[in-house]
């Protein structure tokens, strides 16, 4: 049995609907940026394997940049009424905080840069920490452009290893 997290299954299941794998690719991106600790590597291999590399980079892109604005618009909106309440804490937050906005910008570049970071805590140390949104999205595409790369080519690579074995 498949996993629902494997590149062949959600390759599989994204097939099915045509040129609507596109617009459903993107909203299981978004959803797996909310959630914030899916990994999405199951995803982009199968848009590569769907959509071949070019596409599915593409693909894969919009869909981890839309979920990155729409995760830092939907947390900003819970973190607010929670951070009045509990004020700032912890060393990372405050330097973060204090730092200046293109230190800022960098240090989330190099947080998005970070394989297993998970998105989410990135996502969320921006939104809690104040971030302006154009530098958080600048850092999120330019950050997540080589990670996204990356999985869409292993996954790729891994799916075809998987098709010839078989």
């Amino acid at each position: 049995m498949d996993s629902v997290f494997s590149a062949d299954a959600t390759a599989a299941w994204l097939s099915r609907f045509g040129v609507w794998a596109v617009l459903l690719s993107t909203l299981l991106s978004v959803v797996i940026s909310i959630a914030g600790v899916i990994p999405s590597v199951f995803l982009s291999g199968a848009n590569a394997v769907v959509f071949g590399l070019p596409l599915g980079f593409a693909i894969s892109m919009i869909g981890e940049v839309t979920g990155a604005y729409v995760s830092y618009r939907l947390y900003g909106k819970g973190i607010m009424k929670w951070k009045k309440k509990q004020g700032m804490k912890g060393r990372w937050s405050r330097a973060f905080t204090n730092a200046s906005p293109i230190r800022q910008f960098w240090l989330l570049l190099a947080a998005r840069m970070a394989p297993f970071l998970p998105s989410g805590g990135v996502t969320l140390l921006a939104v809690w920490t104040q971030m302006r949104t154009v530098p958080f999205m600048l850092a999120t595409v330019i950050g997540k452009a080589p990670s996204v790369a990356a999985e869409v080519w292993v996954g790729q690579g891994i799916f075809e290893v998987l098709w010839n074995w078989m």
